[in-house]
């Protein structure tokens, strides 16, 4: 049995992995990983980290189900030089939305949306979406989204994740 934290996690760290020119985004991602506590080092770049805060209930228990809100950051970095810092933690930021909204069997930007992690959350909101900048040996920027993924938690079914 896996806990409902660990298993939307696992849906985004799979979208997440559909970052690539090829596929219509603006970057290759590559390596995307959960919880990195050590920064990326520049030959890993862009790359993804994402984790979760806190989850919390958001409304009541009602015939045993209530809705949670997951806080989940997505970093994303990428080395830059030659191009302004804002403009790419925009393009980093819009490449983490759209993957966010894509299913791994229809990873291009251009296939159709598929929101709420696949249906499997109520609703995806973001809270913050800001543009971050670094030097290590090299300079790069990044997008960090602070995000809250809504899920019904069901007591009689807690392993269940599904609206």
């Amino acid at each position: 049995m896996t806990p409902l934290q660990t298993q939307i996690l696992d849906i985004i760290g799979e979208r997440l992995k559909n970052i690539t020119i090829a596929n219509g985004y603006f970057t290759d991602i590559i390596k995307v990983e959960r919880a990195r506590i050590e920064p990326f080092r520049n030959i890993d770049m862009p790359s993804a980290n994402y984790y979760y805060t806190n989850t919390s209930k958001s409304v009541g228990f009602y015939n045993g189900v209530s809705e949670q809100n997951l806080n989940v950051i997505v970093e994303y970095y990428k080395l830059t030089r030659d191009s302004p810092f804002i403009d790419i933690a925009a393009q980093l930021s819009a490449d983490l939305l759209i993957a966010l909204n894509r299913d791994v069997t229809a990873p291009l930007v251009s296939d159709p949306v598929s929101p709420r992690l696949g249906q499997k959350v109520l609703r995806i909101e973001v809270e913050s979406d800001t543009a971050m900048l670094g030097n290590d040996t090299t300079p790069y920027c990044g997008a960090v989204l602070n995000l809250s993924v809504y899920f019904n938690y069901d007591i009689n079914d807690p392993f269940n994740l599904g609206v």
